[in-house]
């Protein structure tokens, strides 16, 4: 398509940028825009139910809590609400969940936020004479299914160990008899039984259409609990974030997205033009594709989304290099531009490839801030092929077609640099990164590692008080006390109109009464006019469970696992499994120091933490991936040299770029952090600090590990074979 570009290309691409813009900040009919986008507790609040237990006349066990948390979980996954905080008050037998506003929320429904959620009534599968057969605890899954054979949607079932046993018994006896299935006393549907179906996987037909069977799929999952429950209390409350902190963040990413554009433009010219309107065009898509759906976006959302945007500003910054280096041989501008693109598409195919299977990855294992994450991440590589690849190409072509945009001054040459040997030099660079990590260590054995609420768990203790407070000044007055993370939010009982302090401390030994004693105290001293008294006090589960904690290190590892294989099969020319060995080594280092500096910080280990690490993986390979496809490219003609001086070529070669994209996507940091250090958002400053060195790191293991590192194992193995 590209060999018949038209002048007015450019001009269709930026009207149609225009126009996706103004649909996605603002919206347009039933397509919602920024500003109605669904965000999550941290920044916009929510709401928090209560639920207990219905009809059971004994204290659940924490099996059971543990189930009832789980299939809640799975329904708030369904609904796309993936900003919540889901635990378990066990010595009271309680859930409690708190999830965010929908966007066009004014004032809270509780009943309409229960509908959100599903019904939390007991299901049962049962006989033409109400015999119960199978209780709902043992539905492991439901879902719609389309029939193709039959052309119309079906409701798929499957069920657990002990299920499977049940309903092979029962649909064994109930052969030509239906099965009816009761929410409650309320019968939501009922199936022919044809065969016994063993294999604990059933399929519920009936004609249904595709909104109908995903109706009844959620009615399934909702009533899929070891007991029946039902919401006891509701109250809103405030972002963890503070209020104001969504502005903050919208002035502070405008900031920064200006600043780069105004660097690509300085260093890269009209190529740096093309580069700042496609990097609009990709933001303004992946606005989209969270606001259409509704899916929340949470702070660690915003990271994918810094992310994605990172590896657009790299793609361009790697193609306006490539078409600098063709320029520096004097060929002519079409066809150095040609050039370009086709030899930076290598390096942006396999860096973006490696960070959609992180992505894909976390979307498969992931739940809750992950899935959020992993979706904006996804969205964002698929991105950065239309815009960073085909779009910009199509509309620079389209521009050069036009003589006064053939100007060589229009076009930056960039230069040549002299080899800098980075092999010879890495000692020093090992030395540093020992240093860095013993240092690590050290204070991770003297001052500890703190764990947040989300990890640990923790006591939450609820004060009336009258007047007004600001949350985030208790925050800083109670943090000091007990010496233990705390997060202080402001509720607001819907009923009554109470306002209540909801002060939540991370751990898991539990609040002896001196220390709530002196919490109390504490408070009444720096409010003296605010009356303040304890409500209420219980400990509470981890929000973030057992399984998804587990699911969540299964997820990392799988992406190791993944980014290895992959840089195996794409990089066997240059000893594919060595490089990527060597590439997860970088990666472990790079997490390594993010956890680090967690620690140095003294801040707890919370899911910023998971989401700043998932970034930095991201990020980290993707700079990687770019120097190791320098050195598949410069093999091929050097192939008398020695392996050193081929990787000290292509990482010199590949320098500028590495400094550039790490320059503007620290740049992006730098500001939401000094945004946050100025209007007292300490939430943001906690998770820009790490990230910025995060970014650093990236940026260095990629130039002073990775490669040195392969190309030590790979003369290892050679000198092996040859003593041999």
């Amino acid at each position: 398509m590209e060999r018949h570009v038209k002048k007015s290309a450019f001009f269709i691409f930026l009207i149609g940028i225009i126009l996706l813009s103004y649909v996605a900040f603002f919206g347009i009919g039933s397509i919602k825009g920024a500003n109605q986008m669904r965000y999550g507790i941290d920044i916009r609040g929510g709401v928090e139910a209560i639920y207990e237990p219905v009809d059971l006349e004994r204290q659940p066990t924490v099996e059971e809590m543990n189930a009832a948390r789980s299939i809640i979980e799975a329904r708030l996954d369904a609904k796309k609400i993936l900003d919540r905080e889901v635990t378990i008050d066990a010595q009271n037998g309680r859930v409690l969940v708190r999830f965010p506003w929908k966007s066009d929320e004014k004032d809270f429904n509780p009943e309409k936020a229960i509908a959100e959620l599903g019904q939390t009534a007991k299901l049962t599968f049962r006989d033409a004479n109400n015999n119960i057969l199978v209780e709902g605890k043992h539905v492991k899954q439901s879902a719609p299914q389309a029939d193709l054979e039959h052309g119309q949607y079906v409701v798929q079932l499957s069920f657990d160990t002990e299920g499977t046993k049940l309903f092979g018994e029962a649909t064994q006896r109930l052969i030509g008899q239906p099965i009816y299935i009761f929410m409650d006393e309320n019968l939501i549907s009922a199936a022919n039984v044809h065969e016994a179906i063993t294999d604990g996987n059933a399929m519920i037909s009936g004609n249904f259409t595709d909104q109908e069977a995903s109706a009844l799929a959620d009615q399934i999952n909702a009533g899929a609990l070891p007991f029946s429950m039902a919401t006891k209390n509701h109250s809103t409350i405030s972002p963890t974030l503070g209020n104001g902190a969504l502005d903050v963040m919208v002035v502070a990413g405008a900031v920064a997205f200006v600043l780069i554009c105004l660097f690509m433009i300085i260093r890269y010219r009209l190529v740096g033009v093309i580069s700042s309107i496609v990097l609009a065009m990709q933001l303004a898509a992946e606005l989209l594709a969270l606001s259409i759906p509704q899916i929340t976006l949470t702070l660690p959302g915003i990271a994918g989304i810094i992310l994605s945007l990172g590896m657009s500003v790299d793609a361009n910054v790697i193609i306006g290099e490539r078409i600098g280096e063709e320029l520096r041989k004097d060929m002519r501008l079409e066809k150095a531009i040609r050039n370009g693109y086709h030899r930076a598409f290598s390096a942006v195919f396999d860096g973006n490839v490696t960070s959609a299977i992180v992505a894909v990855i976390l979307m498969i294992f992931g739940s809750g801030t992950m899935l959020s994450f992993g979706y904006t991440l996804l969205v964002g590589m698929v991105l950065n092929f239309v815009a960073g690849i085909f779009s910009s190409k199509i509309m620079l072509l389209s521009l050069v077609r036009f003589k006064k945009m053939q100007a060589p001054c229009l076009f930056s040459r960039g230069k040549s640099y002299k080899m800098v040997p980075f092999y010879e030099k890495r000692w020093i660079a090992f030395a540093l990164s020992i240093m860095l990590l013993a240092g690590g260590m050290i204070t991770c054995l003297t001052k500890g590692v703190q764990l947040d609420i989300q990890f640990k768990g923790g006591a939450v203790l609820k004060y009336t008080y009258i007047g007004e407070i600001n949350a985030k000044e208790v925050e800083k007055i109670l943090a000091p006390v007990l010496e233990r993370p705390v997060t202080v939010q402001i509720t607001s009982d819907l009923g009554s109109k109470e306002k209540k302090l909801n002060v939540t401390l991370a751990g898991n030994q539990g609040l002896l009464p001196e220390e709530q004693e002196q919490l109390g105290n504490t408070l009444q001293t720096h409010f003296k006019e605010a009356n303040i008294q304890l409500a209420e006090s219980y400990m509470v589960e981890p929000y973030i469970g057992q399984k998804a904690m587990i699911n969540s290190a299964i997820a990392i590892a799988l992406s190791f696992l993944m980014i290895v294989v992959y840089v195996w099969i794409r990089f066997k020319h240059i000893g594919g499994l060595s490089a990527g060995m060597m590439a997860m080594v970088a990666l472990i280092h790079d997490v390594c120091i993010v956890f680090f500096a967690f620690v140095v910080l003294g801040n707890p280990l919370n899911d910023t933490f998971v989401a700043i690490t998932l970034t930095i993986i991201g990020y980290s390979i993707n700079d990687t991936i770019v120097i190791y496809d320098r050195i598949r490219e410069e093999i091929k003609d050097k192939a008398k040299w020695p392996l050193q001086d081929v990787v000290n070529l292509s990482i010199t070669q590949s320098l500028t770029r590495s400094i550039n994209t790490s320059l503007t996507t620290f740049i992006s940091v730098l500001i939401m952090y000094v945004f946050a250090m100025y209007y007292g958002i300490h939430a943001i400053e906690i998770f820009a600090l790490p990230m910025m060195v995060g970014v650093i790191s990236g940026c260095y293991s990629t130039i002073f590990i990775a490669g040195q590192l392969w190309v030590s194992w790979e003369n290892r193995k050679s000198k092996k074979k040859s003593l041999e």
